[in-house]
């Protein structure tokens, strides 16, 4: 009893504050807007953690607080009607089985499609070096598919309207995806439901776009490169219903004219990586380990009040 006591506690907190957080960052984000920052990659990276920090910081109160402070502070041999916690640990249990099945929904769709894609590929040379391929099988104009083998399918139409400088920097795009791992943040989005997260999300994609876009040009001919790649495939005929967990160059929610008109004004500050100080997070870092470590017991103990107010 005492450990099922403890599992729908741990739950009950982690759902409450879970939905409390996320409401609120919706709230925020109908209503306030992030501002958008210098770099098309901090704002995506500030976008991505705006969306997860519900999830990540709900996991975490639930690890190192909920948890300890039940095992620690609890009673054993108290008998407490657990109708209430086991209630709402059910919901949040409801809330992880839709997580998991949108993934795995999504996933399923996903493959089903990247498969016939895939059908008599042959590997490209594109220039640079990363898994590219030649699909036959009428797939968008240029993507990056899969998550944890992610490749570069680009289709026949593409390689016959590209020339070879258009072309590479073109698979550089998708390449820059690949490195800032965006299809596994599609992911993490999936694993994380919650109402009206859509306008965040369609937000973050359109950041990641341009950081990609950033990430693949390093002089102004590669710029104007891929401004005309993306004027060329934007043309073609869009193909519909592009499955989760893909990054397509063209599509999407994102302005293909205010890409190139971006790339048409590019400049070297475009070009330079953004670069973590972490020396300067250091110390601060330092400093709240330690002052969470002299703290931590009454931390526990006000953490176990406010679990036993939650579910009475």
């Amino acid at each position: 009893m005492f450990l099922l006591r403890g599992i729908a506690v741990s739950l009950t907190f982690f759902v409450l504050l879970y939905c409390l957080l996320s409401l609120i960052v919706a709230l925020a984000w109908r209503y306030l807007r992030l501002s958008r920052v210098s770099s098309a990659q901090r704002h995506a990276n500030l976008l991505f953690w705006a969306r997860v920090f519900p999830l990540l910081a709900s996991a975490f109160v639930m690890l190192v607080l909920v948890v300890p402070s039940f095992v620690l502070r609890e009673p054993r041999s108290i008998n407490e009607d657990i109708f209430v916690p086991l209630v709402l640990g059910i919901a949040c249990l409801l809330l992880f089985a839709l997580g998991a099945f949108r993934v795995a929904g999504a996933q399923m769709r996903a493959s089903r499609v990247i498969a016939d894609w895939l059908k008599d590929a042959n590997a490209l040379d594109a220039g640079i070096i990363a898994p590219t391929f030649r699909s036959h099988c009428g797939t968008p104009p240029l993507t990056l598919v899969g998550v944890y083998s992610p490749r570069v399918l680009v289709s026949e139409a593409t390689v016959a309207l590209l020339n070879r400088d258009e072309l590479r920097v073109a698979v550089a795009h998708e390449i820059a995806h690949m490195r800032s791992h965006d299809n596994f943040k599609k992911l993490v989005f999936h694993c994380s439901p919650f109402p009206g997260m859509s306008g965040l999300e369609n937000a973050w994609q359109d950041a990641a776009e341009l950081a990609a876009d950033d990430g693949a040009v390093t002089s102004i001919s590669e710029a104007l490169d891929l401004a005309t790649a993306l004027i060329k495939l934007s043309r073609l005929i869009p193909v519909p219903n592009n499955p989760a967990f893909t990054m397509a160059l063209v599509g999407g929610s994102s302005s293909v004219r205010g890409r190139v008109e971006r790339l048409l004004s590019w400049n070297e500050n475009n070009a330079r990586p953004v670069r973590i100080r972490w020396r300067y997070a250091l110390p601060p870092l330092l400093a709240m380990i330690l002052c969470t470590i002299a703290v931590y017991g009454d931390v526990l103990t006000e953490t176990h009040r406010i679990t036993e107010w939650l579910v009475r």
